[in-house]
């Protein structure tokens, strides 16, 4: 079974986030997108873990950050989602690229709508790509939104 390609084709997105403000694009893209197409929404926010060192000292911490993690998800799908129906909020433990890519295959999304800051140069080489990653690695189509 071969996957829709074109953005007017896709049922089912999944839409990772940092929180940040570079993040804001992607949402953006799959409100509109989804307010004319009744496009299912998987919201994904990934949380890495501490280290196992400090996996005793910061479990109360973790925790209390994934419930953060969701509640912001159900808040940013309030306000970019208003009216839909088919959304869900995913939060998920380990390497941001890596969780994406797994989260678009278990989830069979059409497209992974994903968010970039844009950097390039040394910041880009210390910190590596993200939505690199996902471009090469994603079992689907994959949107990259700018600011």
């Amino acid at each position: 079974m071969s996957r829709p390609s074109s953005p007017d084709l896709w049922r089912k997105v999944l839409v990772p986030t940092d929180f940040s403000d570079c993040s804001l694009p992607a949402l953006r893209a799959a409100g509109a997108m989804g307010q004319r197409s009744g496009l299912e929404v998987v919201l994904l926010h990934v949380t890495e873990p501490a280290y196992q060192g400090l996996r005793v000292q910061t479990g109360d911490l973790h925790e209390r950050m994934r419930h953060e993690a969701e509640h912001g998800l159900k808040k940013l799908a309030a306000e970019h989602f208003p009216n839909a129906e088919n959304i869900r909020v995913l939060v998920k433990d380990g390497r941001p690229a890596e969780v994406i890519c797994q989260t678009a295959a278990d989830e069979k999304v059409d497209a992974v709508l994903i968010p970039t800051h844009g950097h390039s140069g040394l910041k880009h080489a210390l910190l590596g790509s993200v939505a690199e990653k996902v471009a090469r690695q994603a079992p689907c189509s994959v949107l990259v939104v700018r600011e």
